[in-house]
């Protein structure tokens, strides 16, 4: 009888345990929901299931494709994180790279508070902010090495790493339009809008793929950042006078130069309007980009919608409609059009408010890829607060301008704490699965063998 008993509890545990490893393989990437994701750890008050969690134990980092740049730059990656100490965490260089965007931020901040003054942008402050983008890039590059270095190479890795790509996203976009001078235009905003929508369709695609692209052919992520930075140190080069003249001038000023017999083609074929030729060099510029983010956002969807997954479970639908939210916070400045001199003088604090908002909404998809966990199409909580504020700001009359200033840097505090709150909340979850520590290192493992260019 007691041989019985033992054997049926035996069989019970057994099942129970198998049950439990069903659940957490369960990939509710195929599941479509609106609005009510399902519920998380600890009565719903954790970021992450626990199901969730163990999927994310079992994560495998699938890399993209190399480019030229990244194979010549690989053993200079290398060769610094050899000099690196073995006490120091992956997460911990992450960090430190990260902390560089921070300084270039709160420089550019002090000094271009709006984007829209391109003579109170000091070129060391450009040349700082070009040299803090490459630095940032490079330790980026070093964090993936030093964990394999010291054996700590984990799934928490990745969220921090594309996690602090995000935020920094901010960073660039500080830099740039402060020397640009495009703060309070509606261009500002379309740049910005673009960038995060892009990074964020990086993140969904790889939800439904498995696979995050950050290059195409031999262009991608370390010739964009990299570029970036030597942009700026160009910038900063030319002076202020030689900026101002620059981007302000053109496309006609340049246009010119094109030799007489191919002007005379080109204005024969009247493939050349008159508003092209009036546009500043600046505008131009922004327009090639904001071309370049259709194509890319065209292909991304091309590629999810066609992918084998989605296909065969009919996902298509359900995979685009999770574009709802970023798309509309994407474009809710323009809510704002009506009110003008918010969209001038509020430039820094809608563009954080905004920034803020997107990263909470990436760094939540970069997890729930991790975790196989479904995303709601309609983030709720996360846009509602935004969308009432904007409705506030636009409808309300009597506002002063100092009553905007607050409102919008109180969203802004709010927005910062949702995402800090959030992301405290799943790096806890992962942690204690993993039994290791964020930012040291809790079982020493001492020197790795591993590839060189890894």
């Amino acid at each position: 009888m007691m041989t019985t008993t033992t054997t049926t509890t035996t069989t019970m545990k057994k099942e129970r345990d198998d049950d439990a490893d069903d659940d957490a393989d369960a990939d509710g990437t195929l599941l479509h929901c609106w609005w009510q994701e399902p519920a998380t750890s600890d009565q719903n008050t954790q970021s992450l299931t626990d199901a969730g969690v163990e999927n994310i134990a079992k994560h495998t980092y699938k890399s993209g494709q190399y480019t030229y740049l990244d194979n010549a730059f690989n053993p200079l990656w290398q060769t610094l994180t050899d000099l690196l100490p073995l006490w120091l965490a992956p997460n911990m260089v992450t960090t430190l790279g990260f902390s560089h965007l921070l300084l270039s931020y709160v420089t550019t901040w002090y000094y271009s508070s709006n984007f829209d003054n391109v003579v109170t942008m000091p070129n060391w402050v450009i040349f700082l902010s070009g040299y803090c983008s490459i630095a940032y890039y490079t330790l980026d590059c070093m964090d993936g090495k030093q964990a394999r270095r010291t054996g700590q190479s984990s799934p928490l890795g990745q969220l921090f790493d594309h996690g602090f790509d995000c935020v920094g996203n901010l960073c660039h976009i500080s830099t740039q339009a402060g020397y640009l001078g495009i703060g309070g235009t509606y261009w500002f905003y379309a740049f910005q809008g673009s960038l995060f929508l892009a990074f964020f369709m990086a993140q969904w695609e790889e939800y439904y793929t498995g696979e995050l692209k950050h290059a195409i052919g031999n262009f991608g992520v370390t010739e964009m950042n990299y570029g970036i930075g030597l942009f700026a140190i160009m910038n900063s080069l030319l002076g202020v006078q030689g900026r101002i003249n620059f981007w302000s001038s053109s496309v006609a000023d340049y246009y010119y130069y094109v030799p007489s017999p191919i002007q005379q083609t080109i204005d024969s074929l009247y493939v050349v309007p008159d508003w092209f030729l009036e546009l500043e060099i600046k505008h131009f510029g922004l327009s090639i980009w904001l071309l370049m983010s259709v194509v890319l956002i065209g292909c991304s969807i091309h590629r999810v919608v066609t992918h084998e997954l989605v296909t065969k479970n009919k996902l298509a639908l359900s995979a685009v409609s999770k574009l709802l939210t970023p798309v509309v916070v994407s474009l809710s400045p323009f809510l704002l059009c009506s009110s003008t001199t918010i969209l001038e003088q509020e430039t820094r604090y809608l563009s954080l408010c905004q920034g803020l908002l997107l990263s909470y909404l990436t760094i939540k998809m970069i997890s729930f890829s991790m975790a196989k966990q479904s995303y709601a199409s309609i983030q709720i909580d996360a846009i509602i607060p935004y969308l009432l504020v904007l409705l506030w700001l636009k409808c309300d009359t009597n506002l002063t301008s100092r009553g905007v200033h607050v409102i919008l840097g109180l969203t802004c505090w709010y927005y910062l704490y949702k995402l800090l709150s959030w992301s405290h909340s799943a790096i806890y979850q992962i942690t204690k699965r993993l039994d290791i520590y964020c930012f040291t290192i809790k079982h020493p493992q001492g020197t790795q063998q591993y590839k060189k260019g890894m």
